[in-house]
């Protein structure tokens, strides 16, 4: 099976939201790379980054210094794009959602279109810079609608809408809409999941995979599931995806063999009932790749 790049990402740029920063930590704590290395032969652990520093914390979290937040960024994005170089599948958990706009750059390839599947209560589609919350410009500027100022994380190198999935969104403002569907984004509210079904959702997602030849990037926000699973967050509404639901989607991603990174960002273990969120994460993950046993060993058999 192929090989895997564990890396935890211990940040936070909300003052707020302390607990994030303590998410790896967490997700690490149920067993997760010991669970992989049982399923997986090649399991590469890059550990935990570093916490900001003091002086970090004053300019990104007290001053909301722009430079400092995309510096920090852009190093995170070089270490995802030297895990993805090493030959693995990066596999990035976190807490600040704001960190995967350095892993969907990082894994960036050149001559080599990217998709993304964004998995989100959240569309995150806010074309205007929102220095309180910046997660709110996260996908904007992964297409390239986002604010200037945050157009360098992505080294200039957009994905294009109509290789964006979002999927479970409750929470979006009108012109975030416009923008999801003047890009041709493939997008599917909670509302549309209810009407026409989790499993024929999937379908429609896994035969537009197959029209696609990039990359595959999987973000999912643990507050896209309903909070009855994944307490541990920050963003609390209900009405989010079912367990049974979302196991489904990560087997059916897993037989699709279109998957080459996955990001996990949204726990706040200060939130969380004892580790429940965390180790939702871990169960995701194994049922992803039992799945992807279960294949090999059909194909091989």
């Amino acid at each position: 099976m192929e090989k895997l790049g564990i890396l935890g990402v211990p940040w936070m740029f909300h003052e707020e939201r302390q607990g994030v920063a303590l998410a790896p930590y967490a997700i690490r704590y149920t067993g997760i790379v010991e669970m992989l290395e049982k399923m997986v032969d090649d399991v590469v652990d890059y550990h935990n980054m570093a916490f900001f520093t003091d002086m970090e914390q004053e300019a990104i979290l007290k001053s909301k210094d722009l430079k400092a937040i995309t510096y920090k960024s852009k190093e995170l994005r070089e270490i995802v794009a030297d895990m993805k170089a090493e030959g693995g599948m990066p596999i990035i958990f976190g807490g600040d959602q704001f960190i995967s706009l350095s892993s969907i750059a990082g894994v960036q390839s050149d001559g080599n279109e990217q998709v993304v599947i964004w998995v989100n209560a959240h569309a995150d589609m806010g074309t205007q810079l929102n220095q309180e919350n910046l997660c709110h410009n996260v996908m904007a500027t992964v297409i390239g609608k986002g604010p200037e100022e945050l157009e360098s994380i992505m080294n200039h190198r957009f994905v294009r809408g109509d290789n964006v999935c979002i999927v479970g969104t409750r929470r979006i403002d009108r012109e975030e809409i416009h923008v999801i569907e003047s890009e041709k984004i493939l997008h599917f509210e909670m509302t549309t999941i209810d009407r026409m079904g989790f499993a024929m959702m999937t379908d429609e997602i896994i035969q537009w995979l197959a029209r696609k030849n990039g990359d595959v990037h999987l973000v999912l926000d643990v507050d896209a599931v309903d909070p009855e699973f994944t307490p541990g967050t920050d963003f609390i509404s209900q009405g989010g995806i079912y367990w049974r639901e979302i196991r489904y989607f990560m087997r059916n991603l897993a037989l699709s063999n279109k998957i080459s990174a996955m990001t996990f960002t949204g726990v706040n273990p200060l939130n969380d009932d004892k580790n429940k969120t965390a180790k939702f994460v871990n169960s995701l993950l194994e049922e992803y790749f039992k799945a992807k046993s279960m294949q090999i060993d059909q194909l091989e058999g």
